[in-house]
């Protein structure tokens, strides 16, 4: 290759990530034509773990519960009215304090009869709650028992440094996905937690092979002596071109019905709506047109995380893990969502990257003084594979954890060390007084099966993390596998890069930092 080229090469190289790593690093605000925005860098960007970014929990109360907060805040204070003492009588005598907690008489039963059952139905439905929030794949989560008589769902926030700050740290900070952020979170606790009842299928005005139930006004679409697993076989979240999915797996009775009661929603003259309840409460309502057929129907959603909720809800139902209870989180009013600063300290995202940031920056330095030149070479290829991690933590949104961010900079340190054993293996090869091309293809065929060995292992042992734990250890081994790839492929791209770099000088022995001097001596 002409040196021309070779330096053409090497300088579009150059700029390119030169401006990679600034959209990667560098946020700014943009002038707009009413007010100032901003752009967030792709780190800032990043979902961090619960470690980095916090949680946000709820305490869930079935009906009949309340905390002993709302319990005094809700007692008549109209003292100077007549009536005062009878509402007063009436109130405290409608609970039984019970702690932190205050439970209907009515609910807990004549002498607390049924105190057992209540809090069995409430360890029952935390057991639920902790099979769904599982399969929503979050890298931390717990679901337990509170006082008994409720239960304490706490989540991962998954916030970006930039909604994190905003959150916590700047209030006139406000990034643009912030609000969906915590939509998400809202929407997830509201729908998972959403029960009382079995699923059932239903409409306003027209019957399946159910019966009426005057106390909704409706009809039910299933006999009662039939379970909804006779119909339906599961469900899941379908993402395709932008299109948010639920997937509904029929039976093949399910499929005569949904062909029936579907034609006669269809062509119904007031309520063309195919309505799942889970109790008494509505779920979904799937608007009609005609009449479907085939093993699948689809219902459509606004986005991934509500086709994701209802999908896990619905295929939960179907399986029989129902929640015993209701805990009134069908109206978003009644859950309140406590957030939490992260447990490692409000600034510890960016500690963690400055002290990523000093890591790349001295591994690029030592490269450049131990091998000059050819030390860009390895600068290239350290901020390439750098920036592959950012931008695939960015792409499939893997939550970035202190675990995760040692992962990733041991692969680092995996491409590093084997740049490293083939520049020595090279300068030894030639002080032996071969060539520098003869160097380069001797030293990288000796270690060719030793950094391939080490290589398949250490991506076989990620892939296998990633794909058979759960929580950070799985989005850790994910990260380590990403890294581990880009660490080979670079290690490849290495001597592409010393070819092209190399044709640019006329003294390859200068370039590479070797002495002839030593070699005259040898």
């Amino acid at each position: 290759m002409g040196k021309i080229k070779s330096a053409i090469l090497t300088a579009i190289l150059l700029v390119g990530i030169v401006v990679l790593a600034f959209f990667a690093t560098v946020s700014y605000p943009i002038a707009g034509s009413n007010k100032v925005s901003r752009y967030d860098s792709f780190i800032n960007r990043i979902s961090l773990g619960s470690d980095l970014s916090g949680d946000a929990s709820a305490v869930l109360y079935p009906e009949g519960v309340i905390s002993y907060e709302d319990y005094v805040s809700g007692i008549p204070d109209d003292k100077e009215s007549d009536k005062y003492s009878d509402k007063y009588n009436e109130y405290v005598d409608k609970y039984e304090i019970l702690g932190s907690v205050c439970v209907e008489k009515e609910v807990l039963g004549e002498n607390g009869v049924n105190a057992d059952k209540l809090k069995n139905d409430v360890k029952h439905d935390a057991e639920i709650l902790s099979k769904r929030f599982g399969e929503k794949d979050y890298t931390s989560f717990s679901v337990s028992v509170k006082d008994d008589y409720t239960i304490l769902v706490s989540l991962p926030t998954n916030f970006s440094y930039s909604e994190y700050r905003s959150q916590f740290l700047d209030s006139d900070y406000v990034p643009n996905t912030k609000s969906d952020k915590t939509s998400a979170i809202s929407n997830t606790l509201t729908a998972l937690t959403y029960g009382g009842g079995a699923l059932t299928l239903r409409n306003n005005e027209v019957s399946g092979y159910g019966l009426y139930d005057s106390k909704l006004s409706n009809y039910m679409l299933t006999p009662a002596s039939k379970d909804i697993s006779d119909y339906i076989k599961s469900a899941d979240s379908i993402s395709r071109a932008g299109n948010h999915v639920v997937e509904i797996n029929l039976t093949e009775e399910g499929q005569k019905l949904f062909e029936d009661v579907s034609a006669k929603i269809s062509s119904a003259t007031n309520d063309k709506n195919l309505r799942i309840f889970i109790g008494d409460k509505q779920l979904l309502e799937v608007p009609l047109s005609e009449a479907v057929s085939g093993d699948t129907f689809y219902i459509s959603t606004n986005n991934q995380v509500a086709a994701d909720n209802y999908a896990i809800i619905i295929d939960s139902c179907v399986k029989g893990d129902s929640l015993a209870l209701y805990y009134g989180t069908d109206d978003a009013n009644n859950l309140e969502i406590t957030y939490t600063n992260a447990s490692l300290g409000d600034y510890s995202a960016v500690c963690l990257f400055c002290a990523i940031l000093a890591i790349v920056v001295a591994a690029i330095v030592y490269s450049c003084i131990r091998y000059r030149l050819l030390g860009l070479v390895n600068a290239i290829v350290i901020l390439m594979h750098s920036l592959t991690i950012i931008v695939a933590l960015l792409l499939i949104e893997i939550p970035f954890t202190v675990a995760g961010a040692f992962f990733a900079v041991a692969s680092l340190a995996l491409m590093c060390g084997a740049n490293f054993a083939l520049f020595e293996k090279v300068r030894g090869e030639t002080l032996k007084g071969k060539t520098m091309q003869s160097a380069i293809k001797s030293g990288y065929k000796s270690l060719l099966k030793g950094i391939l060995e080490l290589h398949v292992v250490l991506v076989a042992v990620s892939l296998i993390v990633a794909l058979v734990c759960v929580g950070e250890l799985a989005a850790s081994g994910l990260i380590f596998f990403i890294g581990a790839i880009a660490s080979y492929v670079l290690y490849w791209f290495t001597r592409l890069m010393w070819f092209i770099l190399s044709s640019t000088v006329k003294d390859k022995f200068a370039f590479c930092g070797f002495k002839r001097e030593e070699l005259e001596d040898d």
